[in-house]
């Protein structure tokens, strides 16, 4: 039994949106405190990528109660982060280069940004 592609999806944004998560709330606390002269904009821009990724967040986190899905980080060796995964019984794990996780964060930020969801379509995974 393996598990199905959209499945494997959801793991992968299950290990992805916390890292754009932090990324972003960073950011909101660099702007919050830093001298710009005009905070708002980018804080506003920043708060409504927030809400769209909380959502998301949700959306996956129900996903993965309903097929009974779990992951877990196992170790990150500087140039690979490694998760494993159980679906319905089924365990596997998933190897992550580093830097491709950051070049997909960046991408799901810029995603958030346009004001639209990366779960409507996985071209942040593919591209």
């Amino acid at each position: 039994m393996q598990i199905k592609e959209e499945e494997h999806i959801m793991v992968h944004y299950y290990i992805l949106l916390p890292l754009v998560k932090k990324v972003l709330e960073q950011d909101r606390e660099l702007f919050a405190h830093g001298s710009f002269k005009v905070k708002d904009p980018y804080l506003s821009v920043i708060q409504k990528a927030l809400q769209l990724l909380h959502q998301d967040m949700r959306t996956v986190k129900v996903y993965m109660q309903k097929h009974q899905m779990r992951v877990q980080f196992e170790e990150n060796d500087g140039t690979f982060s490694r998760y494993s995964y159980v679906c319905r019984g089924y365990e596997g794990t998933s190897s992550y280069m580093n830097a491709n996780l950051k070049r997909q964060a960046r991408r799901c930020m810029d995603v958030y940004f346009a004001k639209r969801s990366p779960l409507q379509s996985d071209a942040v995974l593919h591209d």
